[in-house]
């Protein structure tokens, strides 16, 4: 991460919500001691989404990536980073099975703090619908079988024009020392922190840990560093980004932010779920006619302009340029996710 786009973090408050399996929603509440220090397996929605919504709130934020072995004769390992931030973590949507977060970046104090839009995560309990990077621009859907998802939630996250970033599934499991859930194996674009400084591999395999500690949350991963043709892979990554909570007044800048542009915002995410919704697999271009999506789409939201019809237009027109509706889902990567 060698930009303030580059960081990740998150902030949420959930309202209790009905069980997804009532079956064992009681039972896991009643545990004696000893019970309680083994990890629970038993299928618990609402359990599961407390523990989501327990990563709400404002951060200070520790990001550390190493690449650990070189997987490919020769390769040199790139040094290792570590970067800090703020960030404020807001409710986007909030319901049972479901639980939307919204990151934002804060750099500086005061009235005069730079603020920027960040990553955003939906959370949706036994999702069946993934939408996965396949590499070279290419995103296709995946529908799994009802009892492959049973009891997990998906992660869907999304890069700071809103734009599909990563989508896996895993399970909650809760034990004396707190909440942890991992993901599948996923497919990504290169990070932010890497997309600007090299080329030299296409995607990003990754296992994706979110783990809820006494002082805020864990996000780890364990990443390879692929390349597609001829494929094979660089070099294996260790990541660890912590995040601490901090006073919610570090963050009020992000906060006032948030309130003045989130209709635009809402408006965006709105285009993007019609753009999901009648295709299965599209390109998207990070860059067209020499500007990046994040770039045009900040530029709109920072004059505050109310929402109306010639807003909802800019926001179609626009990412249409950068959306591209593959031919056929038989032309995707062969092997991927």
């Amino acid at each position: 991460m060698s930009t303030p786009l580059e960081i990740l973090v998150v902030t949420l408050s959930v309202a209790a919500l009905s069980s997804g399996c009532a079956a064992h929603g009681s039972a896991a509440v009643a545990q004696s001691p000893t019970a309680a220090s083994a990890p629970s397996s038993s299928c618990d929605m609402q359990r599961d989404q407390k523990a989501i919504a327990s990563m709400v709130g404002s951060y200070d934020v520790v990001f550390d990536f190493e690449e650990t072995e070189a997987l490919t004769p020769g390769y040199q390992k790139h040094e290792s980073h570590q970067s800090y931030a703020t960030e404020l973590v807001l409710l986007v949507d909030d319901a049972p099975g479901r639980v939307s977060l919204q990151h934002i970046l804060q750099i500086g104090d005061g009235p005069h703090a730079n603020i920027v839009k960040h990553w955003r995560q939906d959370w949706t309990f036994e999702d069946r619908e993934l939408l996965e990077f396949r590499g070279k621009d290419e995103w296709q859907r995946r529908t799994l079988p009802a009892d492959a998802v049973r009891c997990t939630w998906t992660q869907a996250v999304f890069g700071v024009d809103d734009a599909p970033r990563y989508d896996g599934y895993g399970r909650w499991t809760h034990d004396a020392k707190g909440s942890v859930w991992e993901s599948n194996e996923t497919w990504r674009p290169l990070p932010r922190r890497e997309y600007t400084t090299r080329n030299d591999y296409d995607v990003l395999v990754a296992v994706n840990k979110h783990r809820i500690t006494a002082n805020g949350w864990e996000h780890e991963q364990e990443n390879s560093k692929l390349v597609l043709e001829p494929r094979h892979f660089l070099v294996r990554e260790h990541g660890k980004n912590s995040y601490t909570h901090t006073e919610p007044a570090d963050t009020q800048v992000a906060a006032a932010y948030w309130q003045a542009t989130s209709p635009f915002w809402k408006e965006v995410r709105a285009e993007w779920a019609r753009i999901f919704a009648r295709t299965d697999h599209f390109n998207f271009q990070s860059e067209a006619s020499g500007k990046r999506l994040h770039e045009a789409l900040f530029a709109r939201a920072d004059t505050r302009l109310p929402v109306d019809a010639e807003t909802t237009a800019f926001i179609h027109d626009t990412l249409q340029r950068y959306v591209v509706q593959a031919e056929s889902a038989a032309t995707a990567n062969a092997g991927g996710p």
